[in-house]
């Protein structure tokens, strides 16, 4: 089976992509895989990184809906990456296009529309993007993270799934490790960086707390971790980490925003954890992604206003309590769904193989 996926911006979109190829092709079920990604983003490091994927560099923009006046120029460039993707659909010559949502999905499976190539859409969050939403009306089959999903179109053929997690991550043991794992999401996030250097006095008080802290984007590295050596934090502050399951072992406790992939990695992990929605996030999505899992008990949520300012008491309360770690973890693990990419795989499976006959 030949399949092309159309996934990028975000690690978040990327690696529930990933998770699904190394089903299949650990199944023996893959015989070719393609990507259509932004040559510059994550999607690209990741395909090149292996070998046995094609990579199909095709540059994609979002449309900015507070600012109209850009609106034509992302309209002619979206045009342009249609006959771009066309062209690519013609050159591989899929069995199914996968596509994970945002803007880097929606020319190539609108292109794969065109041709008649089965479409499958995977939505990690529990609230539907934009570009999902529309897509749906299109896919022959929607991928579902959560049963109560909000926003799916009632004629959409959908099924749930969970939403895939490297098998790498889900292979971790139970056993917590003796750091503090603080990530903003794959980009970033300023003010988590800030909060935490805020937090910095009260952490430094936590009995043998130490921190690794991925500041994406949003921070310079070096400066951050003077400012939080200075504070007396052990820290490690790095702009990514990877492999992510290695992050995740080391973890006692993780301070993380709750987009949709970081969520159901720590629950699959089954590490506790203070998530941070970003209250930026369409639709609040990101609120609902943590309250999936705070509702079973594997995690506290600290919103991202007043309740920033108290995050290191919070953390340090936490940090030495042992007892009540553990049962947030056993509590993430419950309601985490590590066979998520297996279902993903197997529902694609059986979607061309109807289509075949």
């Amino acid at each position: 089976m030949r399949v092309l996926v159309a996934a990028g911006g975000t690690g978040g979109h990327v690696y529930p992509a990933l998770a699904v190829l190394d089903e299949l092709r650990a199944r023996g079920a893959l015989s070719g895989a393609g990507w259509v990604g932004n040559p510059t983003g994550v999607e690209a490091t990741v395909a090149r990184q292996r070998p046995w994927i094609e990579f199909f560099p095709l540059r994609s923009r979002g449309i900015d809906r507070h600012r109209p006046w850009t609106w034509p120029m992302a309209l002619a460039q979206a045009a342009g990456g249609l006959l771009r993707a066309v062209t690519i659909v013609r050159r591989f010559r899929p069995d199914v296009v996968l596509g994970t949502g945002g803007h880097a999905a929606f020319s190539p499976l609108v292109a794969a529309w065109l041709h008649r190539v089965p479409i499958a859409v995977q939505e990690q969050n529990a609230r539907m993007g934009l570009s999902n939403r529309l897509l749906s009306r299109i896919a022959d089959l929607v991928l579902l993270s959560f049963p109560t999903t909000r926003g799916v179109p009632r004629r959409a053929k959908a099924c749930v799934t969970g939403n895939p997690v490297r098998q790498e991550v889900t292979a971790l043991s139970p056993q917590l490790g003796d750091e503090l794992l603080v990530v903003g999401g794959s980009l970033g996030s300023r003010r988590l960086v800030d909060a935490i250097v805020r937090a910095a006095p009260d952490l430094a008080r936590a009995p043998g707390l130490r921190m690794r802290l991925v500041v994406g984007r949003a921070a310079p590295a070096e400066e951050v971790a003077t400012a939080l050596a200075q504070a007396g934090v052990a820290a490690e502050v790095v702009r990514y980490v990877e492999p992510f399951a290695d992050a995740l072992s080391r973890a006692r406790l993780v301070v993380a925003r709750a987009g949709a992939t970081t969520v159901a990695e720590v629950a699959a992990a089954g590490r506790p954890a203070v998530f941070v929605p970003w209250d930026g996030a369409a639709g609040h999505h990101q609120h609902d992604n943590a309250r999936a899992i705070a509702e079973g008990g594997g995690c506290l949520i600290a919103t991202d206003g007043t309740a920033l300012w108290d995050l290191g008491r919070l953390v340090r309360e936490l940090w030495g309590d042992g007892e009540r770690l553990r049962r947030m973890a056993a509590a993430a693990r419950a309601v985490a769904r590590p066979d998520a990419a297996r279902r993903a795989a197997a529902a694609i499976i059986a979607l061309v193989e109807e289509k075949r006959t």
